[in-house]
């Protein structure tokens, strides 16, 4: 037994110099630089970013203040709404909850008590999720409030016009699921996403919405929001908390550090099997026979011959991040603000194109793309 335990302590070394092995000085000069000035030139007051390569964070950052007045400046502790990214542990908590037997994703997910009046507000609401016209054209189908709708086309955003027709991302009929599972297991959504995510992968730090005692940590390090304002001379003024509360849309509330613990777990198999993991990564096929960008709660694309499962998360005047993985490749950026400033304009409506956020760009370019260093 003892030399067992010597084995796998020195295989477990082992894998930890290799995962170091693989990221230069001057990717991490070059990537850090970077960071600094993107901060800087997005009007980001606190801004937190980690690498992980492998199973294990082996770039993290910390950059600017919490406060308007430089006295509380980002530490790894540092917290933050993560907005949509939440959907993320959604997804890991219903593909678990139906392998249990719990729920099935092809139950009728409109046999929600308010369904009806929810979904003729939305018909009537004038924003995009209840059909209309993108700036670009794109006619977008409304919401059939008559026609059954599975919770699988619910998270896969495919319920406008014809459910399971199209993807279209659908953060407000998304964010239902958590009501239609507690109104059909009689147990509250935090229960579940504990049970399922949260508590196997050991995020103790990590609050399912400011209502959760047990996120307490999360709780009292969350970085208070800013918006961007031209008249001030830094272009950041205190910015109102959106919404803490926890759905099946957003609600997560967690530090950098967090995030990238969560996101090794799931390639360790703490949270889904492999095959459960793999089921909810891999998207539908579109009518023309092509994949669609959304698979069950993340974002799904290529790039460059890479595979990249992501999702972005957004506050306006608030909060924003980034989840991204390139699973193949051992890769993932886990990036989190107090403002908008982390996004920029990439389409996340109809399709998946996350490389064009600078910032992903910069970590692909510098980390996924990029050769690996010489060991020697």
């Amino acid at each position: 037994m003892k030399q067992r335990i010597i084995s796998l302590a020195i295989a477990a070394t082992f894998l930890s110099v290799s995962a170091v092995a693989q990221v230069s000085d001057a990717q991490r000069a070059s990537f850090r630089t970077f960071l600094e000035e993107f901060r800087k030139q997005n009007s980001i007051l606190s801004f937190s970013v980690a690498v992980v390569k492998d199973d294990e964070i082996v770039l993290s950052e910390s950059l600017g203040w919490q406060d308007h007045d430089a006295e509380e400046p980002t530490t790894a502790d540092t917290s933050y709404l993560v907005a949509s990214i939440t959907k993320t542990f959604t997804a890991a908590t219903l593909l678990a909850m139906e392998a249990d037997g719990h729920i099935s994703l092809d139950a009728d997910f409109t046999t929600l008590s308010d369904w009806q009046s929810r979904c003729q507000w939305l018909a009537r609401s004038g924003i995009i999720f209840g059909g209309g016209t993108l700036d670009n054209g794109t006619e977008v189908a409304p919401v059939k409030c008559d026609t059954p709708i599975s919770l699988r086309q619910v998270l896969q955003h495919r319920v406008q016009g014809k459910p399971g027709s199209a993807f279209f991302y659908n953060p407000v009929v998304y964010g239902r699921l958590s009501n239609w599972v507690e109104e059909n297991t009689e147990r509250s959504w935090r229960d579940w996403m504990r049970h399922y995510v949260i508590e196997p992968a050991k995020l103790n730090n990590i609050a399912a919405g400011w209502r959760d005692h047990e996120g307490a940590t999360a709780l009292t390090n969350l970085a208070p929001p800013f918006r961007h304002a031209p008249e001030q001379s830094d272009n950041l003024a205190p910015s109102a908390l959106p919404n803490p509360e926890l759905n099946a849309s957003s609600g997560i509330i967690a530090s950098v550090r967090d995030l990238a613990h969560y996101s090794m777990a799931l390639d360790r198999g703490e949270i889904l099997s492999d095959t459960l993991r793999e089921k909810m990564w891999t998207p539908p096929i579109d009518a023309d026979g092509s994949p669609a960008p959304y698979a069950h709660g993340w974002f799904v694309q290529n790039f460059q011959g890479h595979r990249l499962v992501w999702h972005s998360g957004w506050w306006p005047d608030a909060y924003a991040g980034f989840l991204v993985k390139a699973p193949d490749d051992g890769w993932t950026l886990v990036a989190l603000g107090n403002t908008d400033g982390i996004r920029t304009d990439i389409n996340t409506l109809t399709g998946a194109e996350v490389e064009k956020n600078p910032l992903v760009a910069k970590f692909l370019e510098t980390f996924v793309t990029a050769e690996v260093p010489d060991r020697h």
